[in-house]
């Protein structure tokens, strides 16, 4: 079996997170931690930003990685939450932290295009009409915003709660917005 160096990395990352602030670990202090070289840490990430957003995408959101059109969005999102929960301190480090390429505006990225890919996946070969992209860049930004928020303050709500309100929110008006999609029918229920 192969070794798996950015797992390796990963791991080493979440682990010095629990001693060290994110925000000051260097990746001098994670090869020592982890006992791999600085040439195979650079073959695989660019900076340790890139190792923040790795191990969101791997670790944290990894239902929301593919394409799939027939997602069941509401479970992937729960299951996201709960694994925002098992990460919430090295996430919250991460998500406090500016900068360029930082997780904060990562997040806000892949929502936006995670969420147009879905939904165009959904609609068909036609280019979906201004208002569900309109409506689909709004939830993006408004889900993605309401997250960092719940992170940022310590996740007082429950993971089904902000699973359910998300998913709720971004399904009005969606089953009009699909009417003449390929795959017809409101994407959250």
């Amino acid at each position: 079996m192969a070794i798996d160096i950015k797992e390796i990395l990963a791991n080493g990352l979440i682990a010095l997170s629990e001693t060290v602030p994110l925000e000051s670990v260097t990746v001098k202090q994670l090869l020592e931690h982890t006992g791999v070289s600085r040439q195979t840490f650079y073959n695989h990430f660019l900076d340790k930003n890139d190792l923040i957003q790795y191990i969101y995408l791997r670790k944290i959101i990894p239902g929301f990685s593919g394409s799939d059109a027939d997602l069941n969005f509401h479970d992937s999102l729960l299951d996201s939450f709960y694994q925002m929960q098992k990460y919430q301190g090295f996430l919250k480090q991460a998500c406090l932290m500016d900068g360029q390429n930082c997780l904060k505006d990562f997040i806000f990225q892949h929502c936006h295009d995670f969420d147009l890919k879905w939904h165009q996946e959904r609609y068909g070969n036609e280019p979906m009409p201004e208002t569900l992209r309109f409506a689909t860049e709004y939830h993006a930004n408004a889900s993605s915003s309401m997250v960092l928020s719940w992170i940022l303050s310590d996740m007082p709500a429950s993971c089904e709660e902000m699973a359910d309100l998300i998913t709720g929110l971004r399904s009005v008006g969606m089953e009009k917005l699909f009417e003449n999609g390929k795959i017809k029918g409101n994407p959250y229920q």
